[in-house]
């Protein structure tokens, strides 16, 4: 089991690694390549919007061809294209290869979620899946401070090396450690008017969420993607091979709540730290070193935690974890509010320590009430389902701060409508999660 676990935390190290490294590379990217900023967010965006279409057909191939080999083929592959990032000359084919960085990450992400779960004892699942959330921290809180550090002495593209290097040790740990194949529905396929109607509708949803303030016709694209999802719901309650089956989440209440959750979460607490970095730079004159060691505050004990009340979730009511954890974000969000409104520094480092506490006891226990609630038959989709939450919510996290800082009074300056905002936007957020405690705590777990 040990070796299943560390080849997997080393995976689930990569995708947050690979998504935030890039970051603090923008600006000499933008300058050698003479893209602008919207270059940049599509670089962002395409990685995003391809890992999140590729989840739910890669576990399904998974069930059908085996997990251990789809995971081989998203980690070679992903080796592969970060190798060969190292020689892009435009910024249209850093898009494409980041493109297909977020395809194969997403294949990785959603068999080692299966693969963890089918190798692990029910009752030590809490402790490994917090193991897997404090590399997933890990790999958010380095991400920036790393390649910050490797842009500034070898040049943006060592990001790519060090990621090609990790891959190679991911390939060589999987290539030891992993000796089953766990095939389900072997005689399953895959019905290519589910898969373009799921592709299309996704795509066209985020796409909406993302350009929601810049473009008028992304409201469109988002009432398009919803109506051929909803078409694609359709289709697949009908179907005796779905791609999606729907019908577990009629069927299956704490699945469905657990992933209603999960994807609250992910809605109020990621945009956080991009909130903080603004307000703490432009409104309290911090420097970048300065904030990044500030927001390390919540990362450092989310890493710290996670495993610890993973372990505790495997001896008592995941639900009751999870439920609280929500509280307890909540509570911290509006305590950052608070220290926003009054420019108290101390109460921002403290707003940090309660929300880092707050995912911690979220994260792990609700991961493992989602994983858990299924028969193995579906336990592809239930990873699946957790990396499209985390990816929608990450999206829709970023498109509720573009909003409320597009918001403007007459008579305030720039720098006062930041602070307002700011605020405001952390209120949303408290709420958001206060809100998802409801959810949270209906989770139940399949004995």
């Amino acid at each position: 089991m040990k070796s299943v676990l560390y080849t997997m935390m080393i995976a689930a190290f990569l995708n947050p690694f690979a998504s935030s490294s890039l970051t603090m590379s923008f600006p000499d990217m933008m300058q050698e390549f003479g893209a602008t900023t919207n270059d940049m967010a599509w670089v962002v965006e395409a990685f995003l919007l391809c890992c999140t279409v590729a989840v739910i057909p890669a576990g399904k191939l998974a069930d059908i061809y085996g997990k251990r080999k789809l995971f081989y083929i998203g980690s070679v592959v992903f080796t592969i294209i970060s190798a060969c990032m190292c020689f892009v000359g435009s910024v249209e084919m850093l898009m494409f290869y980041r493109a297909l960085q977020g395809v194969a990450l997403g294949i990785v992400y959603t068999t080692s979620m299966s693969i963890l779960t089918l190798s692990v004892p029910v009752e030590r699942r809490g402790y490994a899946f917090g193991m897997i959330g404090g590399m997933v921290y890990l790999g958010l809180s380095l991400g920036p401070a790393l390649g910050g550090f490797l842009n500034y002495y070898y040049g943006w593209r060592s990001i790519f090396v060090f990621t090609a290097l990790l891959g190679v040790v991911a390939n060589m740990m999987a290539f030891r450690s992993l000796h089953k194949e766990w095939i389900h529905t072997p005689d399953s396929s895959i019905s290519i008017r589910s898969l373009l109607l799921y592709a299309f509708g996704i795509g066209a949803v985020m796409i909406g969420i993302t350009e929601w303030v810049r473009f008028w016709w992304s409201a469109y694209a988002f009432i398009v993607g919803l109506i051929a999802l909803g078409a694609l719901g359709y289709v697949e309650w009908h179907s005796k091979d779905p791609l999606i089956p729907v019908k577990i989440f009629v069927s299956n209440l704490g699945f469905t709540m657990s992933s209603v959750a999960a994807m609250m979460n992910f809605s109020a607490t990621f945009g956080v730290g991009f909130v903080l970095s603004l307000f703490l730079q432009m409104s309290m004159g911090f420097d970048s070193r300065m904030t990044g060691l500030i927001l390390c505050i919540q990362t450092g004990i989310m890493v710290f935690l996670a495993p610890r009340m993973g372990a505790l979730s495997d001896r008592h009511n995941p639900s009751q974890f999870a439920r609280w954890g929500m509280v307890l974000i909540g509570v911290g969000l509006l305590a950052m509010a608070y220290g926003t409104f009054t420019e108290s520094l101390p109460i921002i480092m403290s707003s940090l320590a309660i929300v880092g506490i707050g995912v911690s006891s979220f994260a792990p226990p609700n991961n493992n009430l989602i994983m858990s609630s299924v028969p193995k038959t579906y336990i592809s989709f239930a990873s699946s389902t957790i990396s499209t939450v985390r990816l929608l919510g990450q999206t829709m996290s970023m498109a509720l701060i573009g909003v409320i800082l597009a918001y403007t009074i007459e008579g305030m300056s720039t720098l006062q409508m930041l602070e307002y905002n700011s605020t405001v936007a952390l209120v949303v957020f408290a709420v958001i999660c206060l809100i998802g405690a409801i959810p949270a705590g209906i989770g139940n777990m399949r004995k």
